[in-house]
């Protein structure tokens, strides 16, 4: 028996049936050069023994209706058949066939009767592909870890198969990448070191609000100070998938000219989407919407260790011109990790924590209406592979990663690279969000107008 983490069980307890907490990931593969008819069906016998590669797959609540003593116990019952489903979309399958159907799936909760995570090998795509679907709970596996797990079992070697006699790692007790709810959850365990942050933090809320006095429209912004949108709603249950991708080497001669990040030109190209979503709804407000986003504050590629925090960068949704919004985040986005740097460690990762703390708590009490908008939308950027990656010989085409929603933070933008794509995964409310799967059209729409500046 292993008791849970006050943090991971706290990812069961807030949980409710309009907020699943499991994050997934979705892979389009190219099916291997002269795959033989049974080569799906071989691989889906794999996949229903991955908890003899994972450990963790092997994991289950000892008693799911008494989260007071949560623990993991080993499931002595696993039937492969409940964890790894094989299907194919209708004849003629699309790519917004497939992406009706898996919403479909990620709108569901996962057994809490069972290890906590399930696979979806999805057949039919045109130009002989198929998709993989995985999903696991956040109490059991975070996003990174999810996503490295997911990328572990491929291999830069076409030849390379699946070798289910080597047990891999625990990805479980990855926290290198902190989200916002794992922030929540470290923060009483933190309350000592953040009380010796406090002066720091206090200076940089004072310069934040110098900021916020003289009016200065490209500074990071305070919380509680983002416009109401239909982002920042009660959620129900329903849930809308988007997926598209840009191209890395462009996005990053993009950055390059403008003397930014690739981080600030997705941001910008993000900005520029969201502005022409809600003109086309008649809802963009005056103000900008503002994205939570993690940052790294290491000065150099080669430094020991992780230095992350959050940052409140305005989208600049309120800018008409796509260069010029690309310019006043690149320039808020380099004040912003130059007054983070200011700050120690310990100050800088608990910033976000610290400020958010009210929020969280009222939006995952369903309470969000009774405070401002802390943030409009959730955006993340993380590296993936540089390098082609196989799976039974199937090459990874694209992988794009579904994170979470909340109420009052109704919308989810996670960006992985691979290869020479940057793929985006989105995830919204169709219900208060009418409509949100042309994000990812708007998205290209927003690239190419920014390319064409620069």
């Amino acid at each position: 028996m292993e008791k849970l983490s006050s943090q991971d069980a706290g990812f069961l307890k807030i949980e409710t049936p309009e907020c699943p907490f499991h994050v997934a990931g979705l892979v389009i593969l190219e099916l291997p050069p002269g795959a033989p008819d049974s080569y799906l069906n071989h691989l889906a016998d794999k996949c229903r023994r991955l908890n003899k590669l994972f450990p963790v797959f092997n994991k289950k609540l000892e008693n799911p209706d008494n989260l007071l003593k949560a623990a993991w116990i080993t499931a002595d019952d696993y039937n492969p058949d409940s964890h790894v489903l094989h299907y194919a979309l209708p004849e003629g399958g699309r790519m917004a066939d497939l992406m009706h159907l898996v919403a479909r799936a990620h709108e569901r909760h996962l057994d809490r009767s069972r290890p906590l995570w399930e696979l979806h090998l999805i057949e039919g795509l045109p130009r002989n592909r198929f998709a993989l679907y995985c999903k696991t709970h956040h109490a059991l596996v975070d996003g990174i870890g999810a996503m490295q797990m997911i990328q572990s079992l491929f291999s830069t070697d076409p030849e390379q198969i699946i070798d289910l006699r080597k047990s891999h790692r625990d990805f479980s007790k990855h926290r290198h990448h902190p989200s916002l709810v794992a922030q929540l959850g470290s923060y009483a365990k933190g309350i000592v070191t953040q009380s010796r942050a406090l002066p720091q933090l206090s200076r940089l809320l004072a310069h934040m609000a110098t900021d916020a006095i003289k009016g200065n429209p490209d500074a990071m912004r305070l919380p509680f100070t983002a416009p109401r949108t239909v982002f920042n709603t009660e959620l129900d249950s329903r849930r809308t998938l988007a997926v598209c991708d840009l191209p890395l080497n462009t996005v990053r001669r993009i950055a390059h000219r403008n003397g930014g990040t690739i981080n600030d030109v997705l941001l910008a190209i993000c900005g520029g989407a969201l502005r022409r979503y809600l003109q086309a709804h008649s809802t963009l407000p005056g103000d900008s919407l503002i994205g939570g986003m993690p940052v790294s504050l290491k000065t150099a590629p080669d430094e020991p260790g992780n230095r992350l925090s959050y940052i409140l960068s305005p989208f600049f949704t309120d800018e008409a011109n796509d260069l010029r919004r690309l310019q006043r985040v690149i320039k808020t986005t380099r004040a912003a990790k130059s007054e983070m740097a200011k700050v120690s460690t310990a100050a800088a990762e608990d910033f976000y924590a610290l400020l958010m703390v009210p929020a969280v708590l009222l939006t995952l009490t369903g309470n969000a209406g009774r405070i401002p908008a802390v943030i409009n939308a959730i955006f993340s950027n993380v590296p993936g592979a540089s390098s082609a990656l196989y799976l039974e010989g199937a090459k990874m085409e694209t992988f794009y990663p579904l994170s979470i929603i909340t109420h009052g933070m109704g919308l989810n933008i996670t960006v992985v690279s691979h290869q020479s794509k940057l793929c985006f995964g989105i995830v919204g409310c169709p219900s208060t969000q009418p409509g949100i799967e042309s994000l990812s059209g708007l998205i290209k729409t927003s690239y190419q107008a920014l390319r064409k500046t620069t």
